[in-house]
């Protein structure tokens, strides 16, 4: 027993603990969110809502990987003034680019016709620009925290934030019988707007350093931030490009989508660790290529082997109880597309098997200073992904389809990326066999000493 206790204290004060923890409470209240609305809205309205969020995750992107990822970088490798700097210019840089987008889309979206106002992508140019000055300072302090490496922080942020939005538009669907699109979108906004007002109140977000910007920090984050932009753009439109292409399609549209959505539920659910595990990974192989090319390969090594490792269990739980997880999230509603979600579970665990390899390769390359190489290999999916999924839904209208189109195109994305990471360190492919055996005897060492503690 003191050993566990030992073993438990030790994984609370571990960084990715605390990063794994604030995905879990975010993904939990975000669960509770989705259950709640697939269940009291007809599928229509939960189609034209998926679309929005596919729509501003996107733009997410766009916007804040112009900054983020460079300034993580340059967070977790400096400190005192020139972390300060890394600060104020991604800060400065974030107010421009959403100023940017708000005068780009509210103008258009008042210029045209009440035909385009109604379509599936009004609201998206409506809001975008409310939402993302709502949420600057929220996501201004969650990148904070990653690059300084203060997971404990990211948790309360993280957690604040989901149980706002659920609290906010689970009471408004349980409060009303006929909810609108609009007002659940402007409640969105309005939770994301408390998030950020909190971590404003208390200077997480880093606005006290506002006046150490400089110009030569602010080239700095825009010269790699223009790569990083691009894959995350890539990465997020590999994300959605199934989405976007399934709503312009008169076979298929937003039914099809809301179907497709829930085996896609489990997913985001099993990619709670990984984005956990690489959000931790990211600024400390950043410290480790700065020792030596070989604190890095050991460093990627053990993530890459420890994350994988860790999805296998959770990968046999899915396949054993696919249909009663299923009736789960998707509920009575969708009971007559069930043997076609579970075919989509099964396709989809194969792609699960290769997230560790492509995240891992994606993040390597950023912190190796190669944003460049990244961006070539997201856009490559991309190519792929758009021409296999026209395929997949404008000639056959098929969703397993789609689903096979996502595998083929993660190998093609973990070949392109693992050749450049081999070109770039060297990496022996030996290190991983060696991280796996050693795991593998420090599982086995801790169950032994279970039960010899058992025995005693």
């Amino acid at each position: 027993m003191h050993r566990f206790l030992d073993l438990w204290h030790k994984l609370r004060r571990s960084d990715n603990f605390y990063s794994l923890a604030g995905n879990l409470v975010y993904a939990g209240f975000s669960m509770l969110t989705f259950l709640l609305m697939v269940r009291l809205l007809d599928k229509e309205l939960y189609g034209r809502w998926v679309i929005y969020v596919t729509a501003t995750a996107l733009l997410d992107m766009l916007r804040l990987g112009l900054t983020g990822t460079a300034a993580i970088r340059m967070i977790s490798t400096n400190d005192g003034l020139e972390r300060d700097r890394s600060i104020a210019a991604s800060y400065h840089l974030s107010v421009l680019t959403t100023t940017g987008l708000a005068v780009l889309f509210l103008p258009v979206y008042f210029l045209l016709g009440p035909e385009w106002q109604a379509s599936y992508y009004g609201p998206v140019l409506l809001f975008y620009p409310l939402l993302a000055f709502a949420n600057l300072p929220f996501h201004q302090a969650t990148m904070i925290c990653q690059g300084a490496i203060n997971f404990q922080r990211l948790f309360v942020i993280r957690g604040l934030n989901g149980f706002l939005i659920f609290l906010g538009i689970s009471g408004y669907i349980l409060a009303v019988p006929n909810p609108s699109l609009f007002h659940i979108i402007g409640i969105h906004v309005g939770m994301n707007a408390l998030s950020s007002l909190l971590a404003f109140a208390k200077n997480w977000d880093g606005h006290q350093t506002w006046r150490h910007w400089n110009a030569g920090m602010l080239r700095r984050i825009l010269q790699f931030g223009w790569y990083s932009t691009a894959s995350y753009v890539g990465s997020n439109l590999l994300r959605s490009s199934d989405t976007v292409i399934m709503s312009l399609s008169a076979a298929m549209g937003a039914q099809a989508i809301a179907i497709y959505a829930i085996p896609l539920k489990l997913v985001e659910l099993i990619e709670i660790p990984l984005r956990s595990f690489t959000a931790t990974a990211f600024p400390k192989l950043s410290r480790a290529f700065q020792e030596s090319r070989e604190s890095f390969n050991r460093m990627l090594s053990e993530q890459l082997v420890g994350t994988a490792i860790l999805l296998v269990p959770i990968l046999i739980v899915l396949l054993l109880f696919a249909d009663p997880l299923l009736t789960l999230i998707g509920g009575a509603e969708y009971a007559d597309s069930r043997d076609l979600q579970r075919t989509l579970v099964y396709i989809i665990t194969v792609y699960i098997l290769l997230l560790p390899f492509d995240r891992y390769s994606g993040v390597a390359l950023f912190a190796l200073d190669k944003p460049q190489l990244n961006f070539w290999k997201i856009w490559l999916m991309l190519g792929a992904n758009v021409v296999l999924d026209c395929v997949a839904v404008f000639v056959f209208a098929s969703l397993p389809m789609v689903a096979w189109a996502t595998i083929l195109f993660t190998g093609l994305g973990i070949l392109v990326g693992w050749w450049y990471i081999f070109r770039e360190t060297a990496f022996p492919v030996g290190l991983l066999w060696e991280s796996a055996g050693s795991m593998s005897k420090q599982v086995k060492g801790l169950l032994q000493r279970k039960t010899v503690s058992g025995e005693g």
